[in-house]
């Protein structure tokens, strides 16, 4: 890049709105510091400092395009190898290291491990669509098996969101109208077998949904010790998170603006698990605008590629936008780091004009 930089297109960039507008949402937050002085503010301003990244990777992509295939090459390697280590310990009951068997997370949480491996069973089975002969059945099964995991054997609901979004939103766009039809008689089979027949992803649902009546219905007195587990706290963060925003709708209280503590299990957090509401939250309607403007513009942006290219983007992103209701993925690194990544992969094709035959550069 710095060899090459009288040809790098900045100016273009420094004009698309993939690259301003996560800039200003990061500007917002840091001149919140100046009239806000949350205790947790300077540290959320640092985290959410990758929002400036989108411009120097946009860079990096367009003038290094084969990289775009390479980085898509290490995500589902890397899954394919968590993927078999999962298995190893969740099936086989293969000892490695201190993996617990009943929820066998290799990669960092078990949200992150299951959200991408959501999205690499995506992947994959666009490849398998794509393939043929022993490819086709090879992604085939890592698709099987990445479900499985998802759905049977890691914990956290994330997974199945993301699973049920990413592959519904693929097949949808990618069938004819007579296979939609078919897909959504099968889809209802399948969820119905799910609540008839017992199993983990079932009982987890259940589980949730349990979490959060006993919340709502607590008293006054009670509501700490009902409102401790999962979705409970994802319940009671969102009650707060509804007064916050009612204090100050416009602008928001700055950066680190919520706060939540449970004293009953000694648990404070600064996080709503919900990127809509920490947006309004630290920067107000205005900052949910330019937030909501930017996921726009990149849906604006994906609708213009290829149709293969496009359905499989369109998966992706409406993925992280519906797990994006139960956590604060551009806050957390590895889920942020990805998608800023990825919208920088946007951005380089909405500045260059080109249509790159992404599918045919994943492979495991």
């Amino acid at each position: 890049m710095i060899i090459n930089r009288k040809s790098l297109q900045l100016k273009p960039l420094l004009t698309n709105p993939l690259v301003y507008l996560p800039a200003a949402m990061f500007a917002l937050l840091a001149l919140s510091l100046l009239f806000h002085h949350n205790s947790y503010g300077p540290e959320m301003v640092s985290k959410d400092k990758k929002f400036l990244y989108v411009l120097p990777l946009a860079l990096f992509f367009i003038n290094q395009p084969q990289r775009v295939k390479l980085f898509c090459l290490g995500f589902l390697l890397a899954n394919a190898v968590v993927l078999v280590g999962t298995l190893a310990v969740g099936v086989l009951h293969i000892p490695i290291g201190q993996v617990d068997p009943t929820n066998p997370t290799i990669f960092k949480l078990q949200i992150t491990q299951n959200f991408f491996m959501a999205l690499a069973a995506m992947l994959w089975l666009m490849l398998a669509v794509k393939s043929q002969g022993w490819k086709r059945w090879g992604y085939g099964l890592l698709v099987v098996a990445a479900c499985y995991s998802i759905l049977f054997l890691v914990l956290g609901r994330t997974g199945y969101v993301a699973l049920v979004v990413g592959l519904g939103v693929w097949l949808f766009f990618s069938l004819g109208s007579r296979q939609r039809w078919l897909l959504v008689l099968l889809g209802a089979i399948a969820f119905a077998a799910l609540l008839l027949i017992p199993n983990k992803a079932t009982q987890r649902i259940t589980q949730g949904v349990d979490e959060i009546k006993v919340c709502m219905a607590a008293s006054a007195d009670n509501v700490n010790d009902a409102c401790s587990t999962s979705m409970g706290q994802r319940s009671a963060f969102a009650i707060e998170a509804a007064r916050l925003i009612k204090e100050a709708p416009i602008l928001g209280h700055g950066a680190g603006g919520f706060y939540y503590e449970n004293p009953e299990i000694n648990y404070k957090i600064n996080n709503p698990h919900n990127q809509y509401l920490l947006e309004t939250i630290q920067s107000g309607v205005v900052g949910l605008i330019i937030f909501l403007a930017w996921i726009v513009c990149c849906y604006r942006v994906i609708w213009q590629q290829t149709p293969a290219l496009r359905n499989v983007l369109l998966a992706v992103l409406t993925s992280y936008m519906a797990c994006n209701f139960f956590n604060s993925f551009l806050l957390d690194s590895s889920e942020g780091h990805l998608f800023m990544i990825f919208v920088a992969i946007l951005a380089g094709y909405s500045v260059t004009g080109t249509q790159p035959r992404l599918e045919q550069g994943k492979t495991t």
